[in-house]
């Protein structure tokens, strides 16, 4: 018999497509829209089956594991789930029964994804097309906003946003990266005015990006810190200039204002986690990379040279980092069909991004400079520090996409294959 809440859930799942598609589909990235969702929902099934077939366990069968006890309790003992979901009860049976409860993030996937399991009967892919949904709606109202305002880096937000095939996969189904890609890019999107004109934002927007980030923070707390560190420098930058009618705002003027409030944002972020001290970052750093080097196949590790845990130690090799985390593998380090799809695709970001530094020149840096900036520190950030405490090369293939795709962006925004797209239109 065909469960009920299956058919509801289907129902719902195209009501929410069919009303979002009648918002946007006369925006820059409309016609492209229904094409991309439908790839993203597909890449949602193609990642909880490659977990499932090939390693036969994983992050998201343990989310599953643990979303379904916790919403099983819900109808016979409500009080005990909400003890657990809210306030994580250690008293309760039901937290005896968790897999996940030692690691707090992991378990606030789970805790998420009871919630959906509530409502679909626990079914794996239904619940996964939910996060896929809310994965791809942020991504696509990033690319659509940056399309908007930057008109000539439309053809690199369709492909970074919506059919780049690593961004699509990995942050699908029931994933961590899902929700944190999905947090990341909806965050960006509503200051993309800002960053862009230095236009307000609504305060409701911003009430929506403050709940936005403490979710990323308690999912991952690294990745908010960095987006804070950065966006908010950048943010006081692009008001000013646009408030300071009349006054030159050269590029040297906005890289030194930008550069004094990163150093205040830094400091004041360092005081609201103490892993983000910097001592406390090369404690946490060093016992993760201890950790996945000793668990992983040699071959699969990021080479640093002559590491030693030690500051010194992390300063020559941030170069390594910044190569592994941006690029590696490369086809001719590729073994098995996995790393050579990402390989593959690697190559191409590479080749861009060495006609985007062979061109740097034709950015308008009095225009644009400070936002390209920007991103490429926060993405240089979360290169290093990924590489460094995550050096299994597959591992970071699926944490990277919490910044890949901007670097896409970034790099097929190069005013060269600009103009050669638009040779071969004419």
């Amino acid at each position: 018999m065909v469960d009920p809440l299956l058919i509801i859930n289907i129902f719902i799942i195209i009501v929410l497509v069919r009303g979002l598609y009648r918002r946007v589909r006369y925006r820059p990235l409309g016609k492209f829209y229904l094409p991309g969702l439908s790839l993203k929902l597909l890449a949602g099934i193609l990642l909880g089956l490659y977990y499932i077939v090939f390693f036969q366990g994983g992050d998201t069968l343990m989310f599953n594991e643990d979303a379904t006890r916790m919403a099983g309790t819900v109808f016979d003992k409500p009080g005990e789930y909400l003890r657990v979901v809210l306030f994580n009860d250690h008293s309760t049976l039901l937290w005896g029964t968790l897999k996940l409860a030692d690691q707090p993030r992991a378990l606030l996937t789970a805790k998420i994804l009871s919630v959906f399991h509530i409502f679909t009967n626990g079914n794996y892919w239904i619940s996964g097309f939910y996060f896929s949904l809310f994965a791809y709606t942020g991504l696509w109202s990033l690319g659509d906003r940056l399309a908007t305002y930057f008109p000539w880096t439309r053809n690199a937000s369709i492909a970074a946003f919506i059919f780049f095939p690593s961004v699509i996969f990995w942050s699908s189904g029931v994933s961590k990266e899902a929700i944190s890609t999905g947090l990341i890019a909806w965050i960006i999107s509503i200051y993309v005015p800002a960053l862009a004109r230095g236009e307000g934002v609504a305060k409701r927007k911003v009430i929506v990006s403050l709940v936005l980030l403490f979710i990323l923070w308690l999912l991952k707390y690294y990745y908010a810190a960095a987006l804070i560190a950065i966006l908010i420098p950048t943010l006081i930058v692009s008001v000013l200039k646009s408030i300071s009618a009349g006054i030159s705002w050269n590029f040297n003027k906005q890289v030194l204002y930008w550069l004094s409030f990163l150093v205040w944002s830094v400091v004041i972020a360092s005081f609201i986690h103490p892993n983000l001290q910097l001592t406390n970052v090369m404690e946490v750093v060093s016992t993760n990379h201890a950790l996945y080097t000793q668990m992983s196949d040699p071959d699969n590790l990021i080479r640093f040279r002559d590491f030693t845990p030690t500051f010194l130690g992390y300063v020559k090799n941030i170069p390594i980092a910044v190569w592994a985390g941006l690029f590696q593998p490369l086809p001719w380090e590729a073994e098995g069909y996995i790393k050579l799809i990402a390989s593959l695709e690697n190559l191409i970001i590479l080749v861009f991004a060495v006609f985007s530094i062979l061109n740097i020149s034709r950015i308008n840096v009095s225009n644009n400079g400070i936002l390209v900036i920007g991103a490429m520190t926060y993405i240089f950030l979360m290169a290093v520090f990924l590489a460094f405490s995550t050096p299994n090369l597959g591992t970071l293939a699926r944490y990277k996409s919490g910044f890949a795709f901007l670097f896409i962006y970034l790099v097929m925004a190069d005013p060269v294959f600009k103009r050669l797209l638009k040779i071969k239109r004419e």
